[in-house]
């Protein structure tokens, strides 16, 4: 996320707290209604007036069946309301979801060739590697349709998470997808059909993914699912990575955060010690990977985008890799590298996770009792007019991003069995550019 360093951690620091579910008998709906009203409806500034109008017409509602809600359509109904700002940074954080509610026994990776069943308990194991034509008897873009009723951001973005929805029987019964909130039924391509229950056996995130959970591709490689070793899932756990790739006269950067959690040196010492090496070495094409990139400080790695291209020289390639997880301080800090390179820089991927003018950040909220959480945008951001409004960001006003586009210009499609095969288009095509 594009919010001061200081308020991720305040999402880290309450991870180890918030994952539980409440008794009945600790539930307090109204403590958490009166803190998403004070604490969020009252403070969150990404709202057109339209929108805010509407959204706390359906807070009165809510307010007024609360009591009839379960837990889940609850957290359900206050995310749809904060998904009426259409705001990437304004909703509800998901990754609590895998301590918070059921889930089913198979895992899901979504690809440009559809919906797959890529992990699954013991008893459904026949199922790895089938593809899904409906759940619950919804397709694919059905279940995009109602996701993005409570998930906002682009489209990209959204399908980064939506597994955290459809893989919960508790949240789409809650959301009015399936009959039962104990299990699901899939309907195979090819018409076979398999009922899927609950299980606990998958593993509970921790720390920081806790909240701002790995990429899908990571835990299944994580899993033992992906075969081979594919440069861009190796050593999960690190978030910046500094790889020389001779046999292409290229560097390869990867940035899975733009901050560093735990005992590991700061992002923005390990940013000024990349650009140090980078100076040294001279190359003549850098890889910059933000694919997986969720955001952090945006000035952590300011110094060294700016730099990277008058590194490489006229002569030389800046790839950047992005995807719709490249998000936040992600985003800046490719609007930042583009700016600085112009054409030199090549973007390779899908889309970024959010458009070029957001609102960020606002300190999130968690609710009393059950724990649901939001972010809270409180300052501007665009990175096509530099941001010079009053309401902007403060580093963005002292350190203009002015970009007509951050779209990619080469989208390779990846298939699920280029992942689960360890094939990654992404970095294939950067290197093949890089190679001309």
């Amino acid at each position: 996320m594009t919010v001061r360093h200081v308020n991720l951690l305040a999402v880290v620091l309450v991870a180890g707290v918030a994952g539980a579910r409440p008794a009945a008998g600790q539930r307090d709906r109204s403590a958490d209604l009166a803190a998403f009203e004070a604490r969020f409806l009252e403070v969150d500034q990404s709202y057109t007036d339209e929108a805010r109008a509407e959204a706390m017409g359906r807070y009165a509602a809510v307010k007024q069946a609360a009591g009839d809600l379960s837990e889940a359509e609850l957290e359900l109904k206050l995310a749809e309301i904060a998904a009426l700002a259409d705001n990437g940074h304004t909703g509800v954080l998901v990754g609590r979801w895998t301590g918070a509610y059921n889930r089913m026994g198979v895992r899901f990776l979504i690809t440009d060739d559809g919906l797959h069943v890529a992990d699954a308990i013991a008893a459904h194991e026949d199922l790895i590697g089938s593809e899904v034509a409906t759940l619950a008897g919804h397709s694919l873009g059905a279940l995009r349709e109602t996701w993005a009723r409570y998930y906002p951001g682009r489209a990209g973005r959204r399908d980064d998470a939506l597994h955290l929805f459809i893989e919960s029987p508790e949240l789409l019964h809650a959301a009015g997808v399936s009959d039962v909130p104990e299990s699901i039924e899939l309907i195979l391509e090819g018409g076979a059909i398999a009922k899927v229950g609950v299980t606990d056996r998958w593993p509970e995130p921790e720390g920081v993914w806790r909240w701002l959970p790995q990429a899908r591709a990571i835990e299944l490689m994580e899993a033992g699912r992906i075969r081979g070793n594919p440069l861009y899932l190796q050593e999960p756990e690190t978030l910046f990575r500094f790889v020389e790739l001779p046999e292409a006269g290229a560097v390869y950067l990867q940035f899975r955060a733009n901050h560093q959690f735990g005992d590991g040196a700061s992002m923005r010492r390990q940013a000024s010690q990349a650009l140090d090496r980078l100076r040294t070495l001279s190359p003549r094409v850098v890889i910059v990977d933000q694919r997986f990139n969720f955001g952090g400080n945006l000035n952590n790695t300011r110094a060294l985008m700016q730099a990277i291209p008058e590194i490489v020289g006229p002569d030389g390639r800046v790839l950047a890799i992005v995807s719709g997880r490249t998000f936040s301080a992600g985003i800046a800090s490719l609007g930042y590298l583009k700016q600085a390179g112009g054409e030199r820089v090549t973007i390779v991927g899908a889309p970024v996770g959010d458009r070029l003018e957001f609102w960020a950040e606002g300190e999130p909220l968690r609710l009393p009792h059950s724990g649901a959480t939001f972010g809270v945008a409180t300052e501007r951001h665009n990175y096509r007019t530099g941001c010079p409004e009053d309401d902007c960001h403060g580093s963005i006003r002292r350190h203009p991003i002015r970009v007509e586009s951050l779209e990619p210009d080469v989208q390779p499609e990846v298939t699920y069995a280029d992942v689960v095969e360890g094939r990654d288009p992404y970095l294939e095509e950067a290197l093949r550019l890089a190679a001309k």
